[in-house]
């Protein structure tokens, strides 16, 4: 427990000394990889913790970030409860989907998901008269407060550390237990006594809230919401954060989200062929590596623990105790 809390302290004084320490360019950077880890939580819940593999987390990514700007054009409400109007709308629309989906399973959810995704993109594109189609909305100026990229650093920073650590102790409850023995084995689940409909509605619901709190976050951080935020662009971006880092581990997203920010923004500078680049390199950690970064370090510990298990089980001549 004491070197946990050292690593976290350590953590936390690393994080809070970045936005002192980074110039404007790779400030911005980490606001968007701090905000892209919510994002690729919401693809965690899912996949990683209850076996649900979801192409449509961009449907409340830009459901929430609409509803932000909404509440800000149109309503004109003060800009926390902005917040909480585009978090609520991607609960609420993950809500009424997610009772589709989760009544399928394997392929087909992930199909249904996909559907989802899509069919909220085109309503968000073709409602002209609400959304601006595809100029979307400008003009999303967060506080003076927080206006800077500095200011808004340390706001993400807040917000995506509370929201961590309520995904920390979601997926280490009774709650969490649940989720990870349907994703074992749902049958088996089903046996003893854990209703496997409600529990996976639950998650989903609670997925789009992450993805929506990424979206909110999102809006006021490039002052504009444009369709794209909910198409399957954005979707693919969650999987393959979520799949880098590790789906199934505590820090995968976020280990997951920032090396997909930071790589994307190093070699974006580089060459117009970026994406190719990207792609060979997911291509190659997936193949290589199928349980993420993460799934690396973890096998690492494992392997320096059994080497240091077997060096301590012999005698000063050689022989096993």
């Amino acid at each position: 427990m004491r070197r946990k809390n050292i690593l976290i302290a350590a953590v936390a004084l690393i994080l809070l000394s970045l936005g002192l320490m980074l110039e404007q360019f790779w400030l911005k950077v980490a606001t968007e990889a701090l905000i892209m880890m919510l994002l690729a939580i919401s693809f965690s819940l899912l996949y990683g913790h209850t076996g649900l593999l979801s192409f449509g987390q961009g449907a409340y990514f830009g459901v929430g970030a609409y509803g932000f700007a909404l509440a800000f054009t149109r309503l004109h409400l003060d800009f926390p409860l902005c917040l909480l109007v585009g978090v609520v709308s991607a609960g609420l629309w993950a809500a009424a989907t997610g009772y589709l989906c989760v009544r399928l399973a394997g392929i087909y959810f992930a199909i249904m998901t996909v559907v989802v995704a899509q069919s909220t993109f085109f309503i968000i594109f073709q409602w002209y008269s609400l959304t601006g189609g595809d100029n979307g909305i400008q003009g999303l100026v967060p506080p003076d407060v927080i206006s800077g990229t500095r200011g808004y650093y340390y706001f993400a920073l807040a917000i995506v550390s509370a929201a961590f650590y309520a995904y920390y102790r979601l997926i280490n409850s009774p709650f969490g237990l649940s989720l990870r023995c349907i994703r074992e084995n749902m049958i088996r689940a089903k046996f003893v006594g854990i209703d496997e409909h409600k529990h996976r509605l639950k998650v989903f619901i609670l997925s789009g809230l992450f993805a929506g709190l990424a979206g909110v976050l999102f809006a006021p951080f490039t002052r504009s919401v444009v369709p794209q935020m909910a198409d399957w662009i954005s979707s693919g971006k969650a999987v393959f954060m979520g799949i880098l880092g590790g789906a199934s581990y505590l820090l995968g997203p976020l280990v997951g989200a920032a090396a997909w920010v930071f790589l994307d923004a190093f070699v974006s500078g580089f060459t117009v062929h970026w994406p190719l680049i990207i792609g060979i390199l997911v291509f190659v950690i997936v193949f290589f590596m199928p349980g993420g970064l993460m799934g690396l370090v973890h096998s690492y510990r494992v392997r320096a623990k059994a080497r240091k298990r077997g060096s301590s089980g012999l005698l000063s001549d050689g022989t096993e105790t």
